[in-house]
């Protein structure tokens, strides 16, 4: 593992990153690149753009890798053929119960496909085609789409795990999901399969949850359609809790899933029309779908991010 090579992108930061950056730098080998503020795509793209290795790991800023992750990933690209390794992503602020239930609900569950904030790729893989730079959210789901899509294989590995601090309350959680679904909206322009017929579906009940109240404005006696439509909606989220509990054996944060992917499908359906009323009004570009030969039904249908 004396071969690895470092590169820390600093994306216009205002605070003391690059100080720390350099205060590092001076005790390990370090490639740091110091750019004006462009986005998390076009900073992946630059870090790659000075990298030299075969095998190129993608790590969030605000990550930490576990050690032995990174013999982990070697191992995972040495003994299967395949041009991208993902791993989990655990939450350093587990003590939270909000924090905990996201780990929950993201990892203990057989995935698909990979984090953005712990995915390796080959550098083959990365040279037909690098991380969209229009796209403001999703960009780590698209590239995986379009890289299987060109004929290159992936795994996961769990053993290969970076923590993060996960959205420790309701609000933050809903306010990055806002976000994801932003970007979901720009992924299934990109990538049409990723809209499913099991996402449009709970897109409808979400929508119809958050219509209901205007029934009461015709007739008082349909004022228990929200109540009604709410219970709906999360008893639909509750059949995973069985699943996860007999992986982890914590009934306290499973229980607490259901309103975790309540909570997700309203962001994301708020966030996906937010940028559907963004494109109508011409303040934002729609992207052209990119053609390739599926092979990602098993994304779209059983790993959703819905």
């Amino acid at each position: 593992m004396d071969q690895i090579e470092t590169i820390v992108v600093n994306d216009g930061s205002t605070d003391s990153s690059p100080q720390i950056l350099e205060a590092l730098r001076a005790s390990s080998s370090l490639t740091i690149l110091n750019e004006k503020h462009s986005g998390i795509s076009s900073t992946k793209n630059k870090g790659f753009s000075v990298s030299k290795g075969e095998i190129v790991l993608f790590i969030d800023g605000d990550c930490v890798l576990e050690d032995g992750s990174l013999v982990e990933l070697a191992k995972s690209f040495e003994q299967s053929a395949v041009d991208c390794v993902g791993g989990e992503v655990r939450a350093t602020n587990a003590f939270c119960l909000v924090a905990k239930a996201v780990e929950i609900m993201q990892n203990e569950v057989e995935r698909k496909w990979p984090f953005g904030a712990n995915v390796a790729y080959s550098r083959k893989a990365l040279e037909a085609g690098l991380f969209d730079e229009k796209m403001t959210a999703g960009e780590d789901a698209e590239l995986y789409l379009r890289v299987t899509k060109l004929g290159f294989r992936s795994i996961i590995n769990r053993r290969i795990v970076a923590r993060t601090q996960n959205p420790c309350n309701l609000i933050s959680f809903f306010r990055q999901r806002l976000n994801w679904g932003r970007g979901f909206r720009q992924l299934t322009e990109r990538h049409p399969e990723t809209f499913t017929r099991k996402i449009r579906l709970c897109f409808f009940w979400i929508g119809a949850m958050l219509l209901s109240p205007l029934l009461a404005l015709v007739d008082m006696r349909l004022v228990w359609a929200f109540p009604a439509l709410l219970v709906y909606n999360l008893v639909r989220f509750t059949p995973g809790i069985l699943p996860l509990y007999r992986r982890t054996g914590d009934i306290l944060h499973c229980s607490f899933v259901p309103l975790l992917r309540l909570v997700n499908a309203l962001a994301y359906l708020l966030g996906w029309s937010h940028w559907c009323l963004l494109e109508f009004a011409s303040r934002t570009e729609r992207l052209k779908p990119f053609i390739g030969s599926s092979t990602v039904r098993s994304f779209a249908e059983e790993d959703s991010p819905i």
